[in-house]
């Protein structure tokens, strides 16, 4: 899955002869089929045509560079005259609004999340009162040039951005929530052995229970605590 935005600027490379072809200059959105269909190029020759890769000839998008198998693999823009319909049809979705079909206003597109193999759009990512939400493309019913309609009242977006957030979930984020919630019981339960610094100092000892002074000492000195716990199971 990749972002949009993570794709713009990236070098396109030939993989036949490791020749740089230009950079992402843009997507176009087939608002009908809700996917990703091309991708603009950004040449270094400002006189030369438009030019475009279709979706389904990138052999891959990495973090560094969307890879195609040669030059020819870039298409002039008046040799397909469906690219010039899409791009007419002006559906960036960045900074587009979405509301509901009931007229409700959610918020506003900033970016959005695609499938690096088909192109198919998966979650529109919206700003909504200081907050970002994830939104399932599934739930969408039409794009337009400036407004994306969704089928769901608010109370039903707020489910479907519950679920579609934690697929999206990095790591990163899921080491922070755990941290957080060991350190919560760190500070529910007595020490159960002497903790001490990694010049053999003792910091705390067993029996006390942690308060949030105590907690950031353990960090400052990159201590390394292990918690056990015990489940009592009932039927």
């Amino acid at each position: 899955m990749k972002k949009s935005k993570e794709v713009l600027e990236l070098p396109i490379i030939s993989i036949y002869d490791g020749e740089q072809l230009g950079k992402v200059k843009g997507l176009i959105i087939n608002p009908e089929k809700f996917s990703v269909d091309f991708f603009t190029v950004e040449q270094k020759n400002w006189q030369v045509s438009v030019k475009a890769i279709p979706f389904k000839k990138i052999i891959g998008i990495g973090e560094s560079a969307v890879m195609v198998e040669q030059s020819n693999s870039v298409i002039d823009l008046n040799e397909i005259p469906f690219i010039n319909q899409l791009i007419n049809k002006q559906v960036h979705l960045i900074d587009s609004q979405v509301l509901t079909r009931k007229g409700d206003l959610l918020g506003k597109i900033s970016d959005y999340f695609f499938s690096d193999e088909t192109g198919q759009l998966d979650t529109l990512l919206i700003n909504s009162e200081n907050k970002e939400l994830f939104f399932p493309i599934e739930n969408v019913l039409s794009f337009g040039k400036e407004r994306v309609i969704i089928n769901d009242s608010l109370q039903e977006i707020s489910e479907q951005i519950i679920k579609t957030s934690a697929k999206h979930e990095s790591p990163t984020d899921k080491k922070a929530a755990l941290t957080a919630k060991l350190i919560e019981l760190l500070k529910a339960n007595p020490l159960s052995k002497d903790i001490f610094s990694k010049n053999g100092e003792l910091l705390f000892e067993k029996g006390r229970i942690l308060n949030n002074e105590d907690i950031s000492t353990l960090k400052n000195e990159k201590a390394k605590v292990s918690i056990e716990i015990s489940l009592d199971l009932k039927e």
